[in-house]
């Protein structure tokens, strides 16, 4: 008796854990997306508006995937993206993999190994890591779906921004974790000032 409820439990645990990773598969083929007009002043250029991208907010019902954003974008007056902020996408194991297989195989990671855990964002390597990282997730086929995207309005991320890395490892497998945003229009530069006449 206890043998068939175990094997019932089993049974129903594979079949849960199945339907999770379909449902995971699901959610990162139909992505969708909120697209909001930001006002940025700037302290040493001119200020601008530029429309951010970002996954949708609890209880959104305007969210469209990526193509309709766009689409929807380009009928605006402004038009310039400032980016897109990926918010707890970058957990996403296809770009978790992505950037770590890129970041691993680096001389720079080999010989200096991160620190791991929460809170470890600044130390010897940081900056050197944050720009391998950086590297990895342009690299990323996520980011080559996203610029697939974008080539149809003349637009691609340009680079990734990023803050508060830090790095995982569990049971041998690295994984990091940052606020990330892929930039598509950089904001625009200040304007040189005209000499003052004595």
């Amino acid at each position: 008796m206890r043998f068939t409820i175990a094997l019932r439990s089993l049974v129903m645990a594979v079949v849960t854990c199945g339907a999770s990773a379909a449902g995971l598969a699901q959610e990162l083929k139909d992505l969708r997306w909120d697209y909001k007009l930001e006002r940025y002043t700037p302290a040493e250029a001119p200020a601008y508006d530029a429309w951010t991208i970002s996954p949708p907010a609890s209880g959104s019902t305007q969210a469209k995937d990526l193509a309709g954003v766009l689409e929807s974008i380009s009928h605006e007056k402004e038009s310039a993206i400032s980016g897109i902020f990926l918010r707890e996408l970058n957990r996403q194991p296809e770009l978790q993999k992505a950037v770590m297989d890129y970041v691993t195989a680096q001389p720079e990671f080999q010989k200096h190994p991160p620190p791991t855990g929460f809170g470890r964002w600044e130390f010897k390597n940081s900056t050197k890591l944050r720009a391998l990282v950086e590297q990895g997730i342009l690299k990323s086929p996520f980011v080559a779906d996203c610029n697939a995207a974008l080539t149809k309005y003349g637009k691609a991320v340009k680079s990734a921004s990023m803050e508060k890395l830090f790095f995982t490892k569990k049971d041998g497998q690295w994984g990091w974790d940052a606020m990330v945003w892929l930039v598509i229009d950089p904001p625009p530069k200040s304007k040189e000032r005209a000499p003052t006449r004595p």
